[in-house]
C-alpha cells in the first residue's frame, strides 16, 4: 500500500482541543501499533492486513506527528503521548488493548504499561527508547531551533532521508522512504517535527526505570539485532527487567525492524497474539540479562 491510500483510510477524532488520525481495520480484541520518531502509523503498513485478520488494529499518529495535529502550540513529550493515547482509547470506548510499539512510541507504551496499566493487555516493543539510551545525536541535531531556519522543508527531509538509512539492514524501497517523510515536506511539517525532536527527554523514561518489574502483563520484545540507533543490550536489560517478557532477535534488521524484516515481525507479532495470558518468563542468570527465548 502506498502512503497516500493508507492516509485516505485514516478517520481523525478530537482530543481537547487538538485531534488524532488512525487508522481502524479489522474486528475483534483491539490491538494498538504505535510509531516512533520520525515516523508516523504508516511505518506498520506491512504489519496491519495479518493482524487484522483476528484483530481489530488501531494505528494512531502520535500528537505533532503524520496526519495528526502539528500546530505549533502544544506539549510532544512521551509523557503526553501516553496522556493523549489514554485519552483516545477512552474516546474510542477502549477499555484495554494489546499495546504494540516501537522507538519512542515505546516509551509511550512503557509509561502506559506503568503509569495507566489497566490499559494494557499485552506489550510488545520493537527496538524501543528506554532508560537513557536516547536521544540519539541525529535527533538532538534535528530538535535544534536553528534548524527551522537554516534548512528548507525539502532539505531538512532530504537530510533526514540520507541520516535514517543507518537504520536499515539495506536500502529501503525509494517509495516507501518518500511515504514515511511525506507529512514532514511542508515548512508546517518541518516545523512539528523539530518540535517533537526537541521534546524528547531521557528522564521520562529514567524516572519509571523503577517500575519496570511491575509490568505484570505479557510481553514480547522484538529487536533488530544490528540496530545502530538503539543497542541490542538494551532490549537485553528490559527482558530481564520486565518480569514477563521474552526476547527475540531478529538477524538482517536494524533499528527499523518491521520493514526490513516484515514478514518475520508479522509472524512474531500473530503468534504474541494468539498466546493465552499466561506470560513466557526469562530465567535469571549468574551473568546478567539473557537474549534466550523462553516458551
Amino acid at each position: 500500500m502506498n502512503w497516500r491510500s493508507f492516509q485516505q483510510l485514516q478517520k481523525v477524532v478530537e482530543i481537547g482541543d487538538s485531534f488524532i488520525s488512525y487508522i481502524d481495520e479489522g474486528k475483534g480484541p483491539p490491538v494498538v501499533l504505535i510509531h516512533g520518531i520520525p515516523m508516523w502509523g504508516y511505518l506498520w503498513h506491512q504489519q496491519i492486513p495479518a493482524l487484522a485478520e483476528t484483530h481489530r488494529v488501531l494505528v494512531p499518529d502520535l500528537l505533532g506527528f503524520g496526519f495528526s495535529d502539528k500546530r505549533d502550540c502544544f506539549d510532544r513529550s512521551i509523557s503526553r503521548q501516553a496522556e493523549v493515547i489514554d485519552q483516545w482509547m477512552n474516546a474510542l470506548d477502549i477499555d484495554q488493548a494489546v499495546i504494540v510499539a516501537h522507538d519512542i512510541g515505546g516509551g509511550v507504551a512503557l509509561r502506559l504499561a506503568t503509569l495507566f496499566p489497566h490499559r494494557v493487555s499485552k506489550l510488545c516493543l520493537l527496538n524501543t527508547v528506554c532508560y537513557d539510551s536516547w536521544p540519539i545525536e541525529l535527533m538532538l541535531q534535528a530538535g535544534h531551533p536553528e534548524t527551522k531556519r537554516k534548512m528548507s522543508a525539502s532539505t531538512a527531509t532530504n537530510v533526514l532521508s540520507h541520516a535514517l538509512k543507518q537504520g536499515f539492514s539495506h536500502s529501503p524501497d525509494a517509495s516507501v522512504m518518500e511515504g514515511l517523510l511525506a507529512p514532514y515536506r511542508t515548512e508546517v511539517g518541518k516545523l512539528s517535527l523539530i518540535r517533537n525532536a526537541s521534546a524528547l527527554n531521557t528522564n521520562l523514561t529514567t524516572e519509571i526505570t523503577s517500575r519496570l518489574p511491575e509490568i505484570r502483563v505479557p510481553a514480547l520484545i522484538l529487536w533488530g539485532e544490528d540496530d545502530k540507533f538503539q543497542l541490542l543490550k538494551y532490549g537485553e536489560r528490559l527482558a530481564w527487567d520486565i518480569p514477563s517478557a521474552s526476547l527475540i532477535r531478529i538477524e538482517n534488521a536494524r533499528h527499523f525492524v518491521m520493514l526490513d524484516q516484515p514478514d518475520q515481525v508479522s509472524r512474531h507479532l500473530v503468534d504474541f497474539l494468539a498466546t493465552p495470558s499466561e506470560s513466557p518468563r526469562l530465567e535469571a542468570s549468574p551473568n546478567g540479562p539473557s537474549a534466550t527465548v523462553k516458551r
